[in-house]
């Protein structure tokens, strides 16, 4: 008996470590919910009806799809939300399904700068409507609310204002599903080396949620659970880095970076649909036209291509996680030991990137310069440049002089059986 009582014991202690450990994990930030907040006791009743709404940052988790493996995260000025614009739109079950242009708004509010935390989520409070506030609370099934989020959104790096679409009870989703980043901005014909002063554009879209909480203080989601919004990059980010074997003495010049034509489209939907992270496709273009061949860079004359004892070891091995592997990168840039020649942030594309690295060798010994010779390089599946992918073509010279490239291909997408799976780098 008293082994018996020693493993009742153990079992129950077993069991109450797990419920703990349960208890802690639906903290998590990596899901389409998060748990409702107790209220603080100094927390102050609003005078207004309000609404709390719950974003994610776009940072938690980074996915590059990086090889089979990978967690990558973006860089602090990657991840800052300059600007943050908060659309609630009441989608009356009665008229479903409706046309988006006939949904009402009950709620907007813009912020600026605002701090994200990097383990959990941001809270938006915003004002709500008399009229909806009332519906809440008189009618007998809640509400559902469609719910949009813009971030570092400007005419400035997106070509898109919302002065028109911020007047309180007049815009409709009508005006913002058709919202589009055009063929000026983050394409080739000016291409993004760096990051825009009002940000990366990001957005997050949640659907058909219900209200939860008692006047005046409202919230989207259940009693039990909130539901929050998943901010997406709209933009995608391309990498080139180059080295050469110390043992090679020839004067190696890269010249240009090409991207070849009719692989990024013109456009692209700056909101996703709510179905993105469920079903194909799994990008949002606008029309069907595609940009040109261009240029992404032309390397200034006398840009040195830097050495190291070993460049195999820089290349994706097929085993690392998709951060080791940026940290691998990142550490030769710091170390002088590869060369970063263009890091790029491009439109979303439903196609198979491909484009050629032209260079020129002078062979040691001489001074003529060999005729300037092109290598290909190409992503293997189309679509795998949807947003929020980064993609690294990792090149280095041997003693052949030929370019050996090494294209660290993004995964193959997966459809996700949660409701929102997060992509991002």
């Amino acid at each position: 008996m008293r082994g018996d009582r020693r493993y009742i014991w153990r079992w129950l202690s077993g069991m109450l470590m797990l419920l703990l450990l349960t208890a802690c994990s639906g903290s998590s930030s990596e899901g389409g919910e998060v748990p409702v907040p107790v209220p603080s006791p100094s927390d102050t009743t609003p005078d207004k009806p309000v609404l709390k709404i719950y974003i994610f940052p776009p940072n938690r988790p980074a996915i590059t799809r990086a090889g089979d493996l990978g967690n990558v995260d973006a860089s602090a000025e990657e991840n800052k939300i300059h600007s943050l614009h908060v659309w609630v739109f009441d989608r009356d079950e009665s008229n479903l399904p409706s046309s988006l242009s006939s949904s009402k708004l009950v709620g907007y509010i813009s912020l600026g700068n605002l701090t994200l935390s990097e383990s959990g989520t941001g809270e938006v409070t915003m004002e709500i409507t008399d009229d909806f506030a009332n519906k809440i609370m008189t009618s007998d099934t809640r509400p559902k609310v469609d719910v949009y989020v813009a971030a570092n959104v400007s005419t400035g790096n997106c070509g898109i204002s919302f002065e028109t679409l911020t007047k309180k009870g007049t815009t409709t989703e009508g005006q913002l599903e058709p919202l589009f980043i055009g063929s000026g901005y983050f394409g080739v014909t000016s291409p993004v080396s760096g990051i825009p002063v009002d940000g990366l554009p990001m957005s997050g879209v949640l659907k058909e949620q219900r209200i939860a909480g008692t006047s005046p203080v409202f919230r989207v989601g259940t009693e039990q659970k909130l539901a929050n919004v998943q901010l997406v990059r709209a933009v995608s980010k391309m990498r080139f880095v180059f080295c050469m074997s110390s043992t090679n003495n020839d004067d190696v010049a890269v010249n240009r970076i090409v991207l070849n034509g009719n692989v990024l489209p013109k456009e692209e939907y700056l909101f996703l649909t709510d179905d993105y992270n469920k079903v194909t496709p799994k990008y949002r273009l606008k029309g069907s036209e595609y940009e040109a061949q261009q240029t992404l860079v032309t390397i200034p004359a006398g840009t040195t291509i830097k050495k190291n004892d070993d460049p195999y070891s820089y290349s994706y091995d097929g085993n690392s996680s998709g951060q080791d592997y940026e940290d691998l990168i990142n550490q030769g840039v710091a170390d002088g030991k590869l060369s970063d020649l263009g890091t790029f942030y491009l439109r979303e594309s439903d196609k198979a990137l491909a484009g050629t690295i032209n260079y020129s060798i002078t062979p040691y010994g001489t001074t003529t310069q060999n005729e300037k010779t092109s290598t290909a390089y190409a992503m293997k599946n189309a679509g795998d440049f949807s947003r929020n992918h980064t993609w690294i073509v990792y090149g280095y010279f041997v003693t052949n002089g030929v370019l050996q490239l090494n294209v660290v291909e993004l995964k193959n997408w997966e459809i996700n059986e949660t409701d929102r799976e997060i992509y991002n780098w």
